[in-house]
């Protein structure tokens, strides 16, 4: 079969006559890192083309097949056209390039060139690979260029409106040429061969068991445009375009070492009072919901590393809830047991007096564990004080009902967190008395007017 220069094994050098992002080196393209060649190769956003992607081989090499994958176009939707150039050098270290094929894409993303002319030989005699589904196909021109090829150019003369420049994944098909002397083709030969004694021993091993199911499609909207991750607080800009604040505070970054002000990244409009970036909450809530469903926070963190999926620890199984209050109740249970014969073990004033204590503790301690999470609600013990039958929050004097999202009636919370209306609180200040003692009906804790805390809404 033909040889495909990009892996690692070839050594082939590869660079760019610009500035590539961060994490998107050109030399993801050739990396032995399943994860780097993913991520693939892109320029920083302020540069233009054109672009030139230089690959250098270390022996001359007869052209099969170039497999180019582009990254997705911008805000122009395809709607203008963008230009691909591939050209070929037969000597290592020259610089004299020949145009040998050009094909300019409208909405593809993928494009294959192919050499007509090109035949299978010994001891590669099996026959290429398959085209990928959906590429486009464009023929290789100038034969004799194609047989004797030492550097190979893929160039982008031009591309649409805040498109991201760059390429997605690269292949590049050959065999070592006619001219190719026997001791490199046997150094070839061997590192096809120990690259294949590799991949068969890779893929004994079995995979590890992922434990959050993968088969849940990502959405394209919940995607940044820019970064292609997944966006954790989208932003809809004045252009209509939705991005993630990241994103966006990174970009204002780079623009402000340049003295420009904050602007529209794919307009450049600066933004004003009234036409800046607000929050996209609908959208926010859809990628949580997704988040939770996969236990998955993003397809890629800030450092380009994928994470390993965990699942949500939101959503927990109501066996082992109830299994938990059960204990939180039986031990706090337990607990109020012990300070109780303590208690009534100790005699004298002192004694009554670290009992009322270490029972008002325990009593505090019970009243703030956790029943909501139980499954049964008639467990929990601030039921009866918090809330009416109905399920609502209700005073402990009176029992009107209380809410924390009406300012109709207004309600406070005492020290040992039950609620009591506005007007029992004003009938209990009706004496004068500035030192007012409050007794709670419910667990009888007695508080001091100056504790009591208003809830605001």
């Amino acid at each position: 079969m033909v040889l495909n220069l990009c892996l690692s094994h070839f050594q082939t050098s590869i660079q760019c006559n610009k500035l590539c992002a961060d994490g998107y080196d050109v030399s993801n393209l050739l990396s032995a890192d399943p994860i780097a060649r993913r991520r693939g190769f892109k320029l920083e956003y302020f540069l233009r083309p054109p672009v030139h992607v230089t690959l250098s081989f270390q022996v001359k090499m007869e052209l099969c097949r170039l497999d180019v994958e582009l990254w997705p176009w911008g805000m122009d939707q395809g709607r203008t056209s963008r230009r691909l150039e591939i050209l070929t050098c037969s000597e290592r270290d020259g610089d004299r390039f020949e145009l040998v094929s050009r094909c300019d894409l409208q909405e593809e993303l993928q494009v294959c060139f192919l050499n007509p002319a090109f035949k299978p030989r010994a001891p590669f005699s099996d026959a290429p690979p398959q085209t990928p589904v959906g590429a486009k196909t464009q023929e290789l021109w100038r034969r004799r260029s194609l047989g004797s090829v030492a550097q190979l150019r893929v160039s982008i003369p031009y591309s649409g409106a805040a498109s991201a420049l760059g390429i997605k994944t690269l292949a590049v098909l050959a065999l070592p040429s006619r001219c190719c002397p026997a001791s490199e083709l046997d150094k070839i030969w061997d590192a096809h061969l120990n690259s294949l004694k590799k991949t068969v021993h890779l893929t004994i091993v079995p995979p590890k068991p992922d434990p959050v199911p993968t088969d849940i499609p990502i959405p394209e909207e919940f995607l940044d445009p820019l970064t292609q991750e997944l966006m954790v607080f989208p932003m809809i800009l004045p252009s209509g375009m939705v991005i993630d604040n990241d994103t966006l505070e990174e970009y204002q970054k780079r623009e402000a070492t340049w003295g420009r002000l904050p602007n529209d990244p794919f307009t450049g409009v600066p933004f004003t009072q009234n036409s800046k970036p607000i929050p996209n909450p609908l959208l926010k809530c859809r990628i949580d919901r997704l988040a939770l469903q996969t236990g998955c926070t993003g397809v890629r963190s800030r450092n380009n590393l994928i994470a390993e999926p965990q699942p949500s620890r939101l959503t927990v199984e109501a066996k082992s809830v109830t299994d938990s209050s059960r204990n939180c109740d039986h031990t706090d249970t337990s607990q109020a047991q012990s300070f109780a014969s303590v208690s009534e073990s100790k005699t004298g004033p002192d004694a009554c007096k670290t009992g009322r204590t270490q029972s008002h503790s325990a009593k505090r301690k019970h009243d703030c564990s956790f029943p909501s999470t139980s499954d049964d609600p008639d467990r929990s013990p601030l039921r009866k004080a918090h809330e009416t039958p109905s399920g609502r929050h209700a005073c402990v004097f009176c029992s009107c009902s209380l809410t924390v999202y009406s300012s109709s009636v207004v309600s406070y919370s005492l020290p040992c967190a039950h609620l009591m209306c506005g007007a029992c609180l004003r009938q209990k200040h009706a004496s004068g008395s500035r030192r007012l003692q409050i007794k709670c009906p419910v667990c009888g804790t007695t508080a001091s007017s100056r504790d009591v805390t208003r809830v605001h809404h």
